[in-house]
């Protein structure tokens, strides 16, 4: 990982969930930290037992870190990428 990078990786994640889908974000810079964010994420919400894979989070696109807060940019920096809830 890069924290430096002034461009992140956006992977769009829909995951199954004890009560429906949930949508969001993992905005990183590597697969394998996209993850990880994804997995800590679903833990904090209480489905830590949700199957997240390659499969459930894709690699859609990039973004310039700039476009983000900058607490967001901040948690890029401190945690490898932050995660944003959507819309499911």
């Amino acid at each position: 990982m890069n924290p430096s990078s002034n461009t992140v990786k956006v992977f769009d994640t829909w995951v199954q969930g004890k009560t429906g889908t949930i949508h969001f974000d993992v905005m990183t810079t590597d697969e394998d930290t996209a993850l990880r964010l994804a997995k800590t994420y679903l833990a904090g919400l209480g489905e830590a037992d949700a199957v997240i894979t390659t499969e459930e989070c894709q690699f859609c696109h990039n973004e310039p870190l700039a476009f983000f807060s900058q607490t967001q940019q901040q948690e890029f920096t401190q945690n490898g990428g932050f995660i944003l809830p959507m819309p499911s």
